[in-house]
């Protein structure tokens, strides 16, 4: 990249919207220099339920963070999830121009528009093509196949879509809140780029990222997405439970999850009770810390089962030798790693976006990982890009901004 360029993404989930303003350089560094936030209105699961008050959710947020940044900002990256997002796995092939060609990038470009006219369709809208691997004259598996020779070429790809007018949803209130849509990612494809290592996605490995109303899933082997899903179950629920169980307001459920949960009662040192103010105005009432730990736990052991049923159902759940990385916000829920490794009965890790340099400490937090994702996912995006033009035989001057308006149209191409 030819300098300094200045990045945000923009993270609608179902409890918070955060926008955060990256500062890239020359080299693709990572600088986070302002972020903003604000409560989640008129979203569940993924699907607009108010435009209104989801566009003066995304206006808060904005502002706030154009006003720690010192920046104003017109076009952002914007995520997306719900189980209105769709995986296939996809295989083609094509017969090379001439016999023994040099392969370029055109021929991995007319691959996948073969591969992409098979869900041309009003209904439906490609968010991302992503290659799984290719496979050179019936014989050759490879992971990159520019500059081999070879007489036809095979590819393997796993195609994500969504719903045209669930899409069209989404960049209406971005639009409506005056912002121009760079590009739109899958949660789980933005979160896997922020927490995961290599090592674990050649070994096997499925991240979660458990938000406020969504949990996504993203499933690597040998280096290759091999799963991608979106299911509508998140950490709403537990404070939807809170609050049934004990008659309060879902504000104050959500503040006791934070500041007094955990993942089990085993873990509870101490007993004590929580004094809480009534729905009433009456006197205030108190409930055990116990009560409130097993609420969680059993909520929390619910959606693991649900997830694992999802991993088995997949044929993967076996070959997840890196085992389970969680992420988002409900896995800083404390002890949250040790009921994980007893219901999937797999190794866990907590997963923290990284490879990116911040002025907060609370940017490092799994709730992030999508956000700080979808900005790694533009930059190694833009790299790809570059690293094409470097190696063309027909070099035309090189600039950010021209390349910036081929991302939105080819973007998807590059995964």
């Amino acid at each position: 990249m030819a300098k300094s360029k200045m990045f945000v993404s923009l993270d609608i989930g179902n409890s918070k919207i955060s926008t955060i303003f990256a500062d890239v350089d020359e080299i693709g560094n990572i600088y986070i220099v302002g972020s903003g936030e604000s409560i989640s209105k008129g979203i569940e699961k993924g699907i607009i339920i108010s435009p209104v008050d989801a566009t003066k959710s995304i206006k808060e947020s904005v502002s706030t963070g154009e006003t720690a940044s010192g920046f104003r900002v017109s076009a952002v990256l914007v995520n997306i999830g719900g189980n209105h997002i769709e995986a296939k796995k996809e295989k083609d092939t094509i017969t090379l121009s001439v016999p023994n060609k040099e392969i370029d990038k055109n021929d991995v470009d007319s691959l996948i528009e073969k591969i992409s006219s098979k869900y041309h369709s009003e209904n439906t809208t490609i968010l991302h093509i992503i290659p799984t691997k290719y496979i050179l004259d019936d014989e050759d598996i490879v992971y990159d196949p520019i500059g081999l020779i070879g007489n036809k070429l095979t590819g393997e790809f796993t195609i994500v879509t969504i719903k045209s007018s669930t899409l069209n949803n989404i960049k209406k209130i971005v639009e409506n809140a005056g912002l121009r849509i760079l590009d739109v990612i899958v949660n789980p494809l933005a979160s896997s780029t922020s927490v995961l290592f290599p090592e674990e996605k050649e070994l096997g490995v499925a991240l979660i990222d458990i938000g406020g109303g969504l949990s996504d899933i993203a499933v690597y082997k040998n280096g290759a997405l091999e799963m991608l899903k979106s299911i509508p179950i998140g950490g709403s629920l537990i404070t939807k439970d809170i609050s049934f169980r004990f008659k309060i307001s879902k504000e104050l459920a959500e503040n006791l999850k934070i500041k007094y949960g955990m993942a089990g009662v085993e873990f509870l040192e101490i007993n004590e009770y929580i004094e809480i103010p009534s729905r009433e105005g009456e006197d205030n009432i108190k409930i055990e810390r116990k009560d409130l730990v097993e609420t969680i736990e059993w909520r929390l052991s619910e959606i693991f089962e649900i997830l694992k049923s999802e991993l088995e159902k997949s044929g993967l759940y076996d070959k997840l030798t890196g085992g389970i990385v969680l992420t988002g916000g409900v896995a800083n829920t404390p002890y949250i790693q040790y009921l994980a490794e007893k219901i999937f009965e797999k190794d866990v890790r907590i997963g923290k976006p990284k490879e990116f340099k911040s002025f907060s400490e609370k940017l490092y937090s799994p709730q992030y990982s999508t956000s700080i994702g979808m900005l790694q996912y533009l930059i190694n995006s833009l790299e790809k890009v570059e690293m094409s033009y470097n190696n063309s035989s027909e070099k035309k001057s090189f600039d950010i901004e021209n390349l910036l308006n081929n991302i939105i149209r080819k973007i998807k191409e590059l995964f």
